[in-house]
């Protein structure tokens, strides 16, 4: 098998089990692929047969990949999955063996991605485990190759999208190589701020995005100059952060848009770890009888909030640069925009919910962190409805550019 190309922390992942403080074996249906159902309806062990029966279903789903959401494994009316056993641990696993696991089961935390030729491995922070490892290292994230391994790479992976003439060519896919290697190098870019990071990422989005849908555009080479254009921006970081500055910001339309898609959407079927970190942000964001909404997020921001991200920028610069590489930014859509837009909005998310549990408890620690960045994760990552509805909003609100989005970059008035 080939090798495979993967950040410095996947080799590290080991499942904690019944130790884990959010089961991946409950709060949403399981898509079986074709084979398993197959072998599962077929089963005569006395203990899963009956199961089996009872909690898989036919995906009857139009849009549904018939091969790889053949079925869903649907759960208990408690959230809990069915084979799931009071050591919380998998009685399919426990009776027929590791490789008796749906490719869902079986892959998870994993993101199997093909580029080109080329495969890729990640973890999503969706799980609490690989969260920790992704989120918590302080230096920035490197890539090496890794040797396939079998039962887990022998499965098929998702693919990239990219509007190219004769797509295969090598030449045209390291061009492509090229751009994500940009992206990251803008994102792991310490000089700047944060927030200058991803307003750099959306000028250059923009710039890609104006190349390619040009009618004459015919091969990725011509993104070439402006990668290198981009490259030479990182070496001046006070001329960025000057530009960074003249954006305005707009703090109370920031916390009304958000707020209205957290009640819209966000809190609907929340696990019990998400609607705690929702309702200590709730509480910590609550104007006192009086009080200024906006002038209350601002001193929380600085008194609670800073201290503890101050030091710890990578958390945030961890999770951009692994949601690139697990969801094959910005090739997993035809809208740059689109994509950007939901980084842009999701990490305003974040930090709005961060600055309302900071003022909660009076300060933040890596496990509240780390709880809110996983259990978030789990529900948007995982959940297409959410995803439609971030989307509509945004149209709903912004005008068809990249610069109107990144007033959702500034974190709180000085």
């Amino acid at each position: 098998m080939p090798t495979i190309s993967a950040p410095d922390y996947y080799a590290k992942f080991q499942c904690i089990g019944a130790r884990c403080e959010d089961t991946c074996c409950s709060g949403w249906s399981v898509s079986i692929d074709q084979t398993t159902y197959h072998r599962y309806q077929a089963s005569t062990n006395e203990v899963l047969a009956p199961l089996f029966q009872q909690a898989l279903h036919k995906n009857t789903l139009a849009s549904s990949d018939s091969a790889n959401n053949f079925a869903l494994l649907k759960m208990k009316p408690d959230g809990g999955c069915h084979f799931q056993q009071e050591d919380k641990l998998c009685a399919i696993q426990s009776q027929l063996g590791a490789q008796a696991l749906s490719v869902t089961c079986s892959l998870y935390p994993r993101y199997l991605n093909q580029f080109g030729a080329q495969r890729e491995n990640a973890l999503g922070i969706s799980c609490p485990e690989a969260a920790r490892l992704i989120l918590l290292n302080p230096e920035p994230m490197q890539f090496g190759m890794i040797e396939a391994t079998p039962g887990v790479d022998d499965r098929s992976h998702t693919s990239y999208r990219f509007p190219l003439k004769n797509d295969g060519n090598p030449t045209q896919i390291a061009v492509l190589n090229d751009l994500r290697a940009v992206i990251i190098a803008i994102l792991q870019c310490r000089p700047l701020s944060l927030g200058s990071r991803v307003m750099t990422l959306g000028f250059l989005l923009e710039e890609v995005n104006r190349i390619t849908t040009a009618p004459q555009f015919a091969d990725a080479a011509e993104l070439l100059p402006t990668l290198g254009a981009f490259v030479d921006m990182l070496a001046q970081p006070d001329r960025l952060e000057a530009q960074f500055a003249q954006i305005p910001p707009n703090m109370p339309r920031k916390l009304e848009l958000i707020t209205a898609l957290i009640a819209s959407s966000l809190t609907a079927r929340a696990s019990s770890r998400f609607r705690d970190c929702l309702q200590s942000a709730a509480e910590g964001l609550q104007a006192s009888p009086g009080g200024d909404v906006v002038r209350q997020y601002a001193d929380s921001y600085h008194a609670f909030y800073q201290p503890f991200f101050q030091p710890r920028g990578h958390i945030f610069e961890n999770y951009l640069v692994n949601q690139v590489m697990t969801r094959l930014f910005p090739f997993t859509r035809s809208s740059y925009l689109d994509l950007y837009r939901e980084m842009v909005f999701n990490l305003a998310i974040l930090q709005v919910l961060l600055v309302g549990m900071a003022a909660q408890r009076q300060g933040l620690n890596e496990d509240c962190v780390i709880q809110l960045f996983q259990s978030f994760a789990r529900k948007s990552d995982h959940n297409s409805s959410y995803q439609g509805t971030l989307l509509e909003s945004l149209h709903a609100t912004e005008q068809e550019t990249f610069v109107h989005v990144m007033w959702l970059l500034k974190v709180a008035p000085k």
